[in-house]
């Protein structure tokens, strides 16, 4: 079994077929008995625990990244907020200041136009947004009403980075590009 740590919270795990079949599963039994799995699970878990000191675990999901012919590569995530040892470097967590709207961080207008028009695509085009301008970034400003945050959230970090500015500081000290309909209006024109 191999290990490989890919980020502060996800480690890789490539285990061969034939170490698979030392530890007793066979290929007819491997979808049968759900105890096999247990056990390997907890192997990984302790793994992981002695070679990169990991103290705790919260919530674990462990999903199959890739099956060949000669191995079983599985990705191992532990939640971050459960992680002593997580390191402070790295994407920080978003925590909004204002639990209704949303905003997301662009150093691209391209990007921004391109969320417009996932959002638009996916129906959410008429969520009220605005779009700002500040020190060489666009910062879109989107009120959450009646969708789901995580959902919402998901889209956004495909195109921006979420931030924890607060809108009050955009309104201050930005430059204000598009009131109350930016998305509507950056589809509408690009």
């Amino acid at each position: 079994m191999r290990l490989e740590r890919i980020s502060s919270n996800q480690i890789k795990y490539s285990i061969s077929f034939e170490e698979l079949t030392c530890k007793g599963f066979l290929q007819e039994e491997m979808m049968k008995d759900t105890f096999i799995w247990d056990s390997l699970f907890d192997e990984m878990l302790d793994e992981a625990s002695r070679i990169y000191e990991l103290d705790t675990y919260g919530a674990v999901s462990i999903d199959i990244y890739s099956l060949t012919s000669k191995e079983l590569v599985l990705i191992l995530t532990i939640d971050e907020d459960d992680m002593k040892d997580a390191p402070t470097e790295g994407k920080k967590k978003y925590h909004p200041a204002n639990d209704q709207i949303i905003i997301i961080a662009f150093d691209d207008i391209e990007h921004c136009i391109l969320l417009a028009k996932s959002l638009s695509h996916r129906n959410l085009g008429e969520l009220q947004s605005s779009l700002f301008y500040i020190k060489s970034y666009y910062y879109l400003t989107i009120t959450k009403t009646g969708i789901r945050s995580n959902t919402l959230y998901g889209i956004c970090e495909e195109y921006g980075n979420l931030v924890n500015t607060s809108i009050e500081y955009l309104e201050d000290y930005g430059k204000k590009i598009i009131n109350n309909n930016a998305i509507q209006t950056l589809h509408h024109y690009f």
